[in-house]
């Protein structure tokens, strides 16, 4: 089993959620900002065990980068040089978009990112 964590990145905020490959099961964890990310991630390790990280990639409706896929990509290429942790992507277009209707916030995002994740690779 792996313990995953599920990042929903904006330059405000960053939701969290949490998944393993066992239960295939991702549920919101918290909201931090960018700059607590990297000692956050460090902190959830040592308690949580995880060992990958899934960021949304906001693409636009079109399938194409915008400038936001790249903002995410750039921060996440940082982390990766920080962390020692696999850091893969998953389309969240819709993942905001569900959240948002919920009248949720980020770290609800973030699970949905997550969970199309788990459902896709280990469902």
């Amino acid at each position: 089993m792996s313990t995953i964590l599920g990042i929903d990145y904006g330059t405000s905020k960053v939701g969290l959620a949490l998944g393993d490959s066992q239960s295939k099961v991702a549920t919101p964890l918290h909201v931090v900002g960018p700059k607590e990310l990297p000692l956050e991630i460090e902190r959830l390790v040592e308690r949580e065990g995880i060992s990958q990280v899934v960021f949304g990639l906001p693409l636009g409706m079109n399938g194409q980068e915008t400038e936001t896929t790249k903002l995410v990509k750039k921060f996440a290429k940082k982390l990766g040089e920080q962390i020692s942790l696999p850091i893969a992507f998953e389309d969240e277009r819709l993942s905001t978009v569900q959240a948002q209707k919920q009248g949720k916030d980020d770290a609800v995002a973030a699970m949905y990112i997550l969970q199309s994740y788990l459902d896709r690779h280990y469902g």
